[in-house]
């Protein structure tokens, strides 16, 4: 039988005060870049849709500077595997658990 690993991203939910902070820590990039980030897709997914790919990703992180390997690895690794998979697997449960616990990391 396969070992199925969680996605850090849909564990995030369940972690209190000091998980979090360990998540955002941990990051790939500054938390306030990748809130940016995400902010920035969804912007461009709803002016010209998903064409599958990551490239509203991509055009951020190298227009920001981001370290592409890192932080395309972390999307992948938690389901985002193009624009509009980072907003509905990662962005969602980003904004369910930032906004409704009152985390800030800004």
């Amino acid at each position: 039988m396969a070992i199925v690993k969680k996605r850090e991203i849909d564990v995030l939910a369940q972690m209190n005060g000091e998980e979090i902070r360990q998540f955002v820590e941990n990051l790939p990039a500054p938390f306030e870049k990748i809130e940016r980030m995400f902010e920035a897709i969804e912007k461009r997914v709803e002016q010209s849709g998903c064409d599958h790919s990551s490239r509203f990703a991509m055009q951020y992180m190298m227009m920001n500077a981001m370290d592409f390997g890192k932080v395309s690895n972390w999307l992948s690794r938690n389901g985002g595997y193009c624009d509009c998979k980072i907003l509905s697997e990662i962005t969602r449960i980003w904004r369910e658990v930032f906004d409704e616990k009152g985390e800030s990391f800004r």
